[in-house]
């Protein structure tokens, strides 16, 4: 029952390596990855902080903001604020390297959410946490990369819409919960799956970027 929760994100992580990573990038993608797994404690436990400050609401639409707090908005940005500590910004980097070194962090930093959401809900396993929540975490990875970029190169209005834009797409994002104990399984799986599309087209074409192939003269 839990094996989705578990392991989901690592093996899907794992067939997007072998997909788009280039194979001469693997040592460097073991490496951010690994630094992903260190950050992972400090990010869970600010996470188990901000959730407690927002009590859940069971029963109305803003149980949404306890699981905005809880999970989607620490698990969506804290990895970005976790990787400025092993990296340098603004690094010349080659084309597309930044996107998948960033997209690899992402996934060794949520990969133990899994694990550790198991034990939380062990013997009371809800259906959103078991099978909805590996869908955002791994939307997290996809489409925050580009997002931070995007955030990174901004100032003034551009970045306070960006912002104020990500934060309204995790809100949203946030609803699941709710719409399952509301019964409203279709726009529980129609929010996931519209989740998914998103982050899927947004992300995954920063992942094929390569530099131009040089040819001798």
């Amino acid at each position: 029952m839990y094996f989705f929760l578990i392991f989901g994100l690592p093996l899907g992580f794992l067939l997007l390596a072998l997909d788009s990573y280039p194979k001469s990038e693997y040592p460097k993608v073991r490496g951010a990855f690994a630094r992903g797994l260190v950050a992972s404690l400090p990010l869970w436990l600010v996470a188990r902080i901000l959730g407690s400050i927002v009590p859940p609401a069971y029963g109305t639409v803003l149980l949404a903001f306890h699981e905005w707090a809880d999970r989607t908005l620490p698990y969506a940005f804290l990895p970005a604020v976790a990787y400025l500590v092993f990296y340098r910004p603004g690094e010349r980097l080659p084309a597309g390297f930044a996107p998948r070194r960033l997209t690899a962090f992402y996934a060794g930093a949520l990969s133990p959410v899994g694990l550790l959401e198991t034990i939380r809900i062990w013997g009371n396993p809800d259906p959103y946490t078991l099978f909805f929540l590996p869908f955002i975490l791994a939307a997290s990875c996809l489409v925050m990369p580009k997002a931070a970029a995007a955030v990174h190169e901004a100032y003034g209005l551009r970045l306070a819409a960006l912002v104020a834009g990500l934060l309204a797409l995790t809100l949203v994002a946030s609803l699941g919960p709710f719409l399952i104990l509301a019964r409203l399984w279709p726009l529980a799986v129609l929010l996931v799956a519209a989740a998914g599309a998103f982050s899927w087209f947004s992300g995954y074409p920063e992942l094929l970027r390569h530099p131009p192939i040089q040819l001798d003269q």
